[in-house]
C-alpha cells in the first residue's frame, strides 16, 4: 500500500493551522470583552504567552490521583487533533471522512476524560465541576441531535455545506438562519461560554469547566487550555462550513476565509458574553430547550416549506419573528419585557400590512388597516399599560393619555416600576414544561395547516401564534400575564385571514380592533379595582378568597 506523503503533509499542516490560530481567537474574545467593559485588557497574543509559560513549568499532582489524572489531558488533546482532520479546512475534502455525529463524540472523549480527571484528583470542587459538566452534556445532546436531524433533512449528515445552498438562497432562507442560531447556542454551551459558564470566574460555587481543571498545572494545564481553544476554533469552523454558502475551493483563500469567519464569530461571542450573565444551573435546560425548538422549527420549515415563494419571504420572516418573540415571552421575567414583545409584534404587523402598498397592490382598505394598527396597537394599548404600571400598586386612577409626556417626566419612577415588576408571580408549570408544550403546539399547527393544502409557511406560523397565546393564558396565574397572552393570540387572529387568503372588509377589522381596545380598558380598570380591594392579582389566591367567602 502506497503512502501519499502529500496528503499526510496537508493533514499535519491543517492540525498546525488549527492549533496555531486557536489561541488567537481566545485573545480576540478577551480583548473585545475588555474594550466593551472600558478596560484596555491584555494583549491579543497573551494566550500564546500563557501556553508557553505553562509548558515550561513543572507539574504538581495530588497524592491520591492515579494515572487517569496524567493521561486525561493528553487524550483530550489527541481527540481534538483527530477531530481537526474531519473538517475540510485546508482543502475541500476532509482528511478523515466521518459524520457529524462521530465528530461531536470526538469532543465527548475529551469532555469525559477531563471530568474523570476532576474526580480523580479527589478535590471537592473537581467533583462538583465534573458532575455539572456531565449534566451539561446530557442537556446538550438532544439539542445537537435536533440540529443533526435538520442537516439530514437538508442533504446528509456528513460535514459538508448544505446541498443547494448559495448566497441567494442563504439570504432568502430563514430556516438556515435559525438552525445556525441553534447550533451557535449549542457551541456556547459546549465550550463553556456565557451565559452557560464563565471562563474568567474564580468563584468556586459557579465554576464548571474551571472547577474540573483546578488541580492541573504545568504542561497538563497547557494541553487542556490549548485543546479547549482549538475546540472553539473547530466548532466555529463547523458552523461556517455547514451553513455558509460555497467559498474558495482548494486554495489559500479557503483557510483564510474560515479563519475570518471564526474571528467574526469570536467577536460575536464576546459581545454576547458582555451583555449576558451566567444563568442558574437549573435554567440551563431552558436555554438548551430553546435551541432544540429553533432546530425543530427549522426542520418543520424544511419539510413543509419546500414550496415557499420568494415574494412571500418578507412576510414569512416577519411572522417567524413574531413566533420567536412569543416563545421568548415564556422566558421573560418582567412586565416591561412583555410589553416590549407586544410592541415588537405590532411593528411586525404594520410591516406586513405595508408590503402590499409598497408593491403597488394596496388599496384604501390597506391604508386604513395600517393607520388603525399604528394608532391602537402601537400607541393606545401600550400607553394604557404604561399608565397601569405607573399606577400599580397605588391609587386606582387611569391617567390621561399623553403620549409625549409619558416618556418625558418621571422616567426614573417609570423605569423602576417596569423593571422591578413587583406583581410577578410564578406560573403553575415550569418554564421548561411551558416550552415543551409550546413545541408540541407548533408541531400541531404544522399538522393542522397541512390539511388546508397551503404551500406557504405563513399559516402554520400564524396558527402557532394563536395556540401559544392560548397556552400563555392557560399556564399563567397573573391576570395581567393572561391579558398579554390574549393580546398575542389576537395578533395571530388578525393575521389568520391573510394566511388563508380570505378578504375581510375593513369595517370588520376596525370593529374587532375597537372591541379589543375597549376590552383592554375594561380589563385594566377591573384589574386595578381587584388589586386595591384584594391586594393580589394571582388567580390562585383569588380562588382561595372566593372559597373563604
Amino acid at each position: 500500500m502506497t503512502i501519499d506523503l502529500s496528503s499526510i503533509a496537508m493533514a499535519i499542516l491543517q492540525i498546525l493551522f488549527i492549533f496555531g490560530f486557536s489561541p488567537l481567537l481566545i485573545g480576540i474574545m478577551r480583548k473585545v470583552k475588555a474594550r466593551l467593559q472600558g478596560r484596555i485588557g491584555s494583549p491579543i497574543i497573551q494566550p500564546y504567552i500563557d501556553v508557553l509559560k505553562l509548558l515550561s513549568k513543572g507539574t504538581v499532582k495530588s497524592s491520591i490521583s492515579s494515572f487517569i489524572f496524567t493521561i486525561a489531558p493528553v487524550l483530550g488533546f489527541v481527540s481534538i487533533a483527530i477531530a481537526a482532520l474531519a473538517l475540510p479546512i485546508i482543502s475541500s475534502s476532509p482528511f478523515l471522512v466521518v459524520s457529524i455525529i462521530i465528530f461531536a463524540y470526538l469532543f465527548s472523549i475529551g469532555r469525559f476524560m477531563t471530568a474523570l480527571s476532576g474526580l480523580d484528583a479527589g478535590s471537592a470542587f473537581g467533583g462538583l465541576g465534573s458532575s455539572r459538566e456531565m449534566l451539561y452534556s446530557v442537556l446538550i445532546e438532544p439539542a445537537l441531535f435536533a440540529v443533526i436531524l435538520f442537516l439530514v433533512a437538508s442533504g446528509s449528515s456528513s460535514i459538508t455545506p448544505i446541498a443547494g445552498n448559495s448566497w441567494d438562497t442563504f439570504a432568502m432562507s430563514p430556516v438556515h438562519w435559525f438552525a445556525a442560531l441553534a447550533l451557535f447556542i449549542i457551541i456556547l454551551a459546549e465550550t463553556g461560554r456565557l451565559p452557560f459558564d464563565n471562563p474568567a470566574t474564580h468563584l468556586e460555587l459557579t465554576m464548571v469547566h474551571e472547577a474540573m481543571i483546578l488541580e492541573n498545572s504545568g504542561p497538563n494545564l497547557a494541553l487542556i487550555e490549548w485543546g479547549h481553544a482549538s475546540k472553539i476554533f473547530l466548532l466555529f469552523s463547523l458552523l461556517a462550513i455547514i451553513f455558509l454558502p460555497a467559498f474558495p475551493q482548494d486554495s489559500l483563500l479557503r483557510p483564510a476565509f474560515i479563519l475570518g469567519i471564526s474571528i467574526i464569530l469570536a467577536i460575536v461571542t464576546a459581545v454576547v458574553e458582555s451583555i449576558s450573565v451566567k444563568v442558574r444551573l437549573f435554567k440551563v435546560g431552558e436555554l438548551m430547550l430553546l435551541a432544540m425548538l429553533l432546530a425543530g422549527l427549522s426542520l418543520l420549515t424544511k419539510i413543509f416549506g419546500s414550496g415557499l415563494r420568494q415574494e412571500d419571504f418578507a412576510i414569512t420572516l416577519l411572522v417567524f419573528l413574531m413566533l420567536l418573540s412569543s416563545l421568548y415571552f415564556i422566558f421573560s421575567a418582567t412586565f416591561k419585557r412583555r410589553l416590549e414583545i407586544y410592541i415588537f409584534q405590532s411593528i411586525c404587523l404594520v410591516l406586513i400590512f405595508i408590503q402590499p402598498v409598497l408593491l403597488g397592490a394596496g388599496g384604501t382598505e390597506d391604508y386604513f388597516r395600517i393607520i388603525t394598527t399604528v394608532i391602537f396597537k402601537l400607541i393606545v394599548i401600550p400607553l394604557i399599560f404604561y399608565h397601569l404600571f405607573r399606577t400599580l400598586p397605588g391609587e386606582v386612577k387611569l391617567l390621561p393619555i399623553r403620549f409625549y409626556k409619558v416618556f418625558k417626566e418621571s422616567k426614573d419612577e417609570l423605569k423602576f416600576n417596569l423593571d422591578f415588576d413587583p406583581l410577578f408571580t410564578i406560573a403553575p408549570i415550569s418554564t421548561t414544561r411551558g416550552l415543551i408544550y409550546a413545541g408540541v403546539l407548533v408541531l400541531l399547527a404544522f399538522i393542522l395547516s397541512s390539511f388546508f393544502g397551503v404551500t406557504t409557511l405563513v399559516l402554520p406560523f400564524v396558527l402557532s401564534l394563536i395556540l401559544i397565546g392560548m397556552l400563555i393564558i392557560a399556564v399563567k396565574t397573573h391576570l395581567l400575564l393572561q391579558l398579554f397572552g390574549f393580546l398575542l393570540m389576537e395578533n395571530g387572529v388578525t393575521l389568520l385571514p391573510y394566511a388563508l387568503s380570505i378578504k375581510i372588509p375593513i369595517i370588520s377589522d376596525m370593529v374587532a380592533l375597537l372591541d379589543v381596545v375597549l376590552l383592554i380598558i375594561l380589563a385594566v380598570l377591573l384589574t386595578l379595582k381587584i388589586q386595591v380591594k384584594l391586594g393580589t392579582l394571582d388567580t390562585k389566591e383569588l380562588d382561595e378568597l372566593i372559597e373563604k367567602r
